[in-house]
Order: structure tokens, then C-alpha cells, then sequence
């Protein structure tokens, strides 16, 4: 009778830990990689190409060498809450940004990294080549939008992203400059973090993330 009793108890323990685990919201966390040695995969990113801890000549911290062809997506089991912000640096090494093709973020409805993604879910695209073009929008909303920033300048820097997300509504700011604030979920949407480097680099140009901060 003990055992039944004690087994029982386990089995209920059990239950609970797992609904909290399928259920709970991701709490406020910053990754910057300083805990992990260079040249280690961070057990923090999930990627369906290779992910590196690097340091950037010039730059302080270590950052995420983002390959091409590559998706990159935060290794945790549940979505981001309705409401949250997201920060982040890009560090665009190169000659001139035109050596890119375009770079693609937002949130997706799963945190599968089995396939490149490219504008999928609520996206933002900074289209390297074209030096200055920001693409923002949502296609299964049959929404998008195009604006302007000056990638060219950013350029051997950090450029600072902001995503202020709140229900349906993005806010979204390069270098504290705001380039939309708009509807671009459905009602209730699932949200996972990506990040796509670009389809191939030339003449030796390298994309680096770090520096994230989600706060609830």
C-alpha cells in the first residue's frame, strides 16, 4: 500500500513538472556568450548549420559567427509571452555591406531549425545589397512594407535591433531609430525567435550576433 501510495505521488510530481514545462513562458534572460570558450558551440542556439563562439577583432565580447545558409534559433522549449522586448546586436564585418545578400529575423510559430528560413512568420529583412532597404512585414497577414535605413553606415559596427512586441503589435528600431509599429501576428500567435544569415558572403564578409536581452 506504501508503494502504491509512494509511486503514485512520483507519478503525480511528475504530471505537474511536465504541464509547467509545456506551459510556462521563458523567463527574461541576456546572452552575450561570455560564458562559453571561443570556438565552442553554445548550448543556448540551435541552428540547422554550425554555430561558433568567436571574438571580433576591434570589438568588445564574443559574439555568434553566423554562417550562410544557416537559421539560428534560441535552444528553449517554450515561446516568447505576448508581451515582451528583444535586443540584440548585428556586426556586419566587411568592406562594404553589399558583399550580402539579405539577413532575415522575427518569430515563426515553431523553433524547428531543420530548413533555412527566409521572411517567414513576423519578419524584419535588412537588405545588405541594396545598402539601405528594410523590408517588415507578415505574409500570412498578406503584409508588407518597405522602408529605408542606412546599412551602409553600420558597416564594421554593432547596430543595435530593438523588437517591442505587445499582442499583435511590433515595434521594431534600428540604433534607436523607429522603422515600424504595426499589427504583424494573428490573434494569439505562437512566437520563436529566428535569425537567417544571409544566402552566401563575398569578398570575405562575415555577419556576428550578440549582446541579446528579452525582457517580460
Amino acid at each position: 500500500m506504501k508503494k502504491y501510495i509512494l509511486l503514485s505521488g512520483l507519478l503525480t510530481l511528475l504530471s505537474s513538472f511536465l504541464t509547467l514545462e509545456t506551459s510556462a513562458q521563458i523567463p527574461g534572460f541576456n546572452e552575450d556568450f561570455s560564458r562559453y570558450e571561443t570556438g565552442s558551440s553554445p548550448g543556448s542556439i540551435r541552428t540547422n548549420g554550425a554555430a561558433t563562439v568567436t571574438r571580433v577583432k576591434g570589438q568588445e565580447g564574443k559574439w555568434l559567427a553566423i554562417r550562410d545558409k544557416a537559421t539560428y534559433k534560441f535552444n528553449r522549449p517554450a515561446p516568447f509571452p505576448m508581451k515582451f522586448t528583444l535586443e540584440f546586436d548585428i556586426l556586419a564585418q566587411a568592406e562594404q555591406v553589399k558583399d550580402m545578400d539579405p539577413v532575415s529575423f522575427g518569430f515563426v510559430k515553431d523553433n524547428s531549425v531543420r530548413e533555412h528560413i527566409s521572411n517567414g512568420g513576423a519578419f524584419v529583412q535588412l537588405h545588405y545589397r541594396d545598402a539601405d532597404a528594410v523590408n517588415i512585414g507578415n505574409y500570412e497577414l498578406k503584409k508588407e512594407t518597405g522602408t529605408t535605413f542606412d546599412l551602409s553606415a553600420t558597416a564594421n559596427r554593432p547596430l543595435h535591433v530593438k523588437l517591442v512586441v505587445n499582442g499583435e503589435q511590433m515595434a521594431v528600431y534600428l540604433d534607436d531609430t523607429k522603422l515600424a509599429d504595426t499589427v504583424l501576428f494573428p490573434a494569439k500567435a505562437v512566437k520563436y525567435f529566428y535569425f537567417s544569415g544571409p544566402w552566401e558572403y563575398e569578398h570575405g564578409s562575415q555577419l556576428f550576433i550578440s549582446n541579446f536581452k528579452a525582457s517580460f
